[in-house]
């Protein structure tokens, strides 16, 4: 980037250090149409950008092309998430500065980045995912995930988040026009979906083809490990580097583990509990336990006895405020790595607190900031001991960790907008940041 680089960083240490100036007398512009400058040094837009996309880029031409390159990059990155879409629309110009990665980079260094929960949900029409926007409360659909047939049940791919980048690998297609019994056929690929220009791309695919594995991201890196192979279970693993698109190894674990479940603590990959091949592998004291990946010294170490039940795979989980917290029966339980013990922290949101089974199956786990957000899943009623309906969810309930811990033994749970036309089982989620 060069120039452009150098400009945009010292535009960015001068917002920091709150040293402003309001830009005046610029041509084209006037009045409430400036582009201003709180006190604190922080730029903000006033309705100039809305006006130029009522009005169309001939009109506002002077406008548009008036401010060089790198003060439209740091204005734009200042604006709401949701405004970018509307900004990119305006010219062939602002569209190019509004995809660059630059805006990304800024957005995080300022600490302005919004984070925007991904699902797909069994009944999304299209296979496409639904985004919701907490700050908006507000749903939104992406495009068709590339190279998905309506034809092909894809399971078992793991999904992460780096950044702005919804990341898919692996997993298993199967034919739905195929006889009941088939197993579909392992893939390696790697498919890509970039916030900042709303498209979906290819990337170099994994080295060994796997489905239900464990996944977790440390930095840019994408961590993956065992699963469920071609023609075995796997206790191989590898690290995907999302800046230069390759992957490479790194060593096996100690153990064969499918369905497990990964998570990124304190710089380390976690791959914890799954299921094992018991013509590999038949320890079963070992089911419960979770092997942790150092990048620093690239080596594996065991946990025993980490997850609460040796029987189940892991239920839904996410990392928040640096603890890692999964959901199991009716509660919320968060994990203590220094003593390798589990704390209730409260409820979900819909379980009985007398602790009757949970009922609800197939939702997501997501948080953003302190917030932790259930999503969707189905809802199973019973009637004397015997199950006699299956609901169908697309509603989204919300809590905010932090003040309920502060201020009562009971989780304060709040409904959110629902999905409408998605819901029910969620096959993938993550957080996207930009």
């Amino acid at each position: 980037m060069g120039a452009r680089a150098t400009t945009t960083n010292l535009m960015l240490a001068n917002v920091k250090s709150g040293k402003s100036r309001t830009l005046h007398e610029k041509p084209g512009l006037s009045g409430k149409e400036q582009v201003e400058e709180e006190e604190e040094g922080e730029p903000r837009v006033s309705n100039w950008a809305s006006r130029v996309q009522r009005s169309g880029p001939e009109e506002n031409a002077g406008s548009i092309h008036v401010l060089p390159d790198d003060m439209l990059t740091l204005i734009f990155a200042r604006v709401p998430r949701a405004t970018l879409s509307a900004i990119r629309l305006a010219c062939s110009t602002w569209k190019r500065i509004c995809q660059h990665q630059d805006i990304a980079v800024l957005r995080q260094q300022m600490g302005v980045a919004e984070g925007w929960i991904y699902v797909l949900s069994e009944k999304a029409p299209g296979t496409s995912f639904r985004v919701f926007d907490p700050r908006a409360n507000k749903w939104s659909v992406l495009p068709p995930i590339l190279g998905h047939s309506p034809q092909e049940n894809w399971q078992g791919f793991a999904c992460v988040a780096v950044g702005h980048k919804l990341i898919l690998m692996g997993g298993r297609y199967v034919d739905t026009t195929a006889t009941l019994h088939s197993s579909g056929s392992v893939c390696g690929d790697v498919i890509v979906y970039s916030a900042l220009t709303n498209q979906w791309t290819r990337a170099s695919s994994m080295k060994t083809p796997r489905s239900w594995f464990a996944a977790a991201v440390i930095g840019t890196q994408v961590y993956v490990a065992g699963g469920q192979g071609k023609a075995r279970f796997l206790d191989s693993a590898e690290v995907y580097d999302s800046e230069t698109d390759t992957w490479y190894t790194i060593p096996s674990m100690g153990n064969v583990r499918s369905s497990c479940h990964g998570a990124a603590l304190d710089g380390q990959f976690w791959v914890i509990a799954g299921e094992y091949n018991k013509n590999q592998y038949d320890d079963g004291d070992r089911k419960g336990s979770a092997e942790v990946f150092d990048p620093l010294t690239g080596s594996w170490r065991f946990i025993p006895d980490m997850w609460l039940d040796s029987h189940k795979v892991p239920g839904p989980n996410t990392v928040i405020g640096g603890e890692l917290v999964f959901v199991h029966l009716s509660k919320l339980m968060a994990y203590n790595k220094d003593t390798n013990t589990w704390m209730p922290v409260g409820h979900v949101s819909g379980a009985d607190v007398y602790n009757r089974p949970f009922s609800r199956f197939g939702f997501a786990c997501e948080s953003v900031h302190n917030n932790l957000y259930i999503i969707g899943g189905k809802w199973e009623s019973w009637q004397n001991r015997s199950r006699f309906c299956v609901q169908t969810l697309n509603t989204v309930e919300v809590c905010d960790l932090q003040v309920s811990k502060n201020t009562s033994r009971f989780l304060g749970w709040r409904s959110c907008a629902s999905m409408v036309d998605g819901g029910g089982i969620i096959a993938a989620s993550a957080v996207l940041w930009l």
